[in-house]
């Protein structure tokens, strides 16, 4: 089946403490929004990219040229907002959408093709990894209400790879019922439809905060030395 891969790229960045967009900022002398975009584009995989942009101007002089993307559109309110604008852009032939955060550049190719390959099989899966530490379930005031057990508890990430049509009528439903969702999966688990666990790795981080570069910025220097 044909894969389209939609990006959320409007994130302001706001955790980051600048005025610069966390994808716009560099990852050892690149972009992490280009990062992020190539290793889409160079997916034998990946039929095409559509970006979704906060500033869709600079967006798509930063990546326009990668030969995959096909679009560069204006984000919305919400990340699902922005999700769902990108799905009305992919080509209507039935074919396998895969989300995947903008400020997520150290995914590699054998996590990208494993979860696509399987999408063969499921309708809706995460990339995701168990937890390592002890999770506490709090009330406001900071009482603990229950501790779960550790061995059912994932932190999820991206990709989030789905079939066209459950996820289209996921998001339908939550437009229509006013439901805002943490994640994509999340419409689709609420519809009924069984989200798969594709096995992730700690080395998949999102970047959201200054400490997340420095990280970030380890573990490219120890791949490219390896």
């Amino acid at each position: 089946m044909a894969v389209s891969a939609i990006i959320p790229a409007a994130g302001s960045g706001r955790r980051m403490g600048g005025g610069t967009a966390k994808q716009f900022l560099p990852l050892r002398g690149e972009p992490v929004l280009v990062r992020t975009v190539r290793l889409f584009s160079e997916c034998p995989l990946v039929d095409e990219i559509v970006v979704v942009a906060g500033d869709v101007e600079s967006t798509a002089e930063l990546i326009g040229h990668f030969p995959k993307v096909a679009y560069v559109i204006q984000g919305g309110k919400e990340r699902q907002d922005s999700v769902w604008a990108g799905l009305q852009k992919v080509h209507s032939r039935p074919r396998i959408i895969c989300v995947h955060d903008a400020v997520r550049p150290l995914l590699t190719m054998e996590m990208l093709e494993g979860v696509l390959h399987a999408a063969a099989e499921h309708q809706a899966q995460v990339l995701a990894v168990p937890v390592k530490d002890t999770i506490k379930m709090a009330k406001p005031d900071g009482i603990v209400t229950q501790t779960p057990d550790r061995s059912t508890v994932f932190a999820v990430q991206t990709p989030q790879v789905f079939w066209v049509e459950p996820m289209a009528q996921a998001f339908r439903q939550a437009i229509a019922d006013g439901v805002v969702g943490t994640d994509c999966a999340s419409l689709l688990e609420r519809m009924g439809v069984p989200v798969h666990i594709y096995p992730g790795s700690n080395e998949n981080i999102k970047l959201t905060t200054p400490e997340d570069f420095l990280v970030a910025e380890a573990i490219l220097e120890r791949r490219e030395r390896g």
